[in-house]
């Protein structure tokens, strides 16, 4: 029988995927709702749209599959929480769309010029001092000096990013405790708390997830998780002349 008349039978949605990076399309059927949607530049409207709505979108990044939202919004961040039934004292980080916002949100004046161009794009989450005059939701992280921030080397990702107009927070599409996910398949338990799902096909990666860098004092970095790509962005760092640091700093898991 045809994939629609089957569906219609066992009373649940088929939804044709044309999946980015040259996957396979797929079809879906499931009883849900949430829709699936390719992670191409035609989408790009359909994912800024849906976080105005203060939903929570799934997007391919380049690490892992991540649940995202806007970082502004009080609503937005509760949702995000609540979807991966996480401790709300667990910080978020946040993406933006170009190395040239990283300014916006955090404290960079102390960094060489061309770090952050040379970093960003790509599997790092900085961590930096949060500036207390940016648009960010006061419920993001309260309490918290220092703020993680990525820019993933994703064209989707960041094309979404620069048409929001506003930070988005991002964390892994898992719920707490769960490994991370490569493939839109692997947390389809998490669908349902999606306005929508974009398939980007499946992320050749490690499941470290990027690695995270304390960059908040002057002429210091400090590996807090050793991620994708650990050892170049290492050697970028010691190429401005930072010194690994020996001095303790705040604790903060992002996830």
């Amino acid at each position: 029988r045809r994939p629609r008349a089957m569906a219609s039978a066992l009373g649940c949605r088929v939804l044709c995927v044309s999946r980015a990076r040259g996957a396979r399309a797929s079809t879906l059927c499931r009883a849900s709702r949430t829709r699936v949607l390719p992670a191409t530049e035609r989408c790009v409207k359909e994912a800024v749209e849906t976080l105005r709505r203060e939903q929570i979108i799934a997007i391919p990044t380049d690490t892992l599959y991540g649940l995202a939202a806007s970082a502004c919004s009080a609503n937005s961040i509760k949702r995000l929480y609540a979807a991966k039934q996480r401790a709300s004292e667990v910080p978020l980080a946040i993406c933006v769309g170009d190395a040239e916002d990283v300014g916006k949100y955090a404290q960079v004046e102390h960094l060489s010029v061309g770090l952050l161009e040379d970093l960003l794009p790509g599997p790092i989450t900085l961590l930096l001092h949060r500036k207390t005059s940016s648009e960010l939701s006061a419920t993001l992280n309260p309490g918290l000096s220092l703020l993680g921030i990525r820019v993933p080397d994703s064209d989707f990702v960041r094309a979404v990013s620069r048409e929001f107009g506003q930070a988005i927070a991002l964390t892994s599409a898992n719920q707490s405790g769960s490994p991370s996910t490569l493939d839109v398949q692997e947390f389809e338990g998490l669908w349902d708390k999606c306005g929508v799902v974009f398939d980007g096909g499946r992320i050749v990666s490690s499941r470290l997830g990027s690695t995270i860098v304390n960059l908040s004092i002057t002429g210091e970095y400090s590996i807090k998780r050793r991620g994708d790509e650990c050892q170049a962005i290492e050697d970028k760092l010691c190429d401005y002349g930072l010194k690994a640091s020996t001095s303790p700093s705040p604790a903060q898991s992002i996830n």
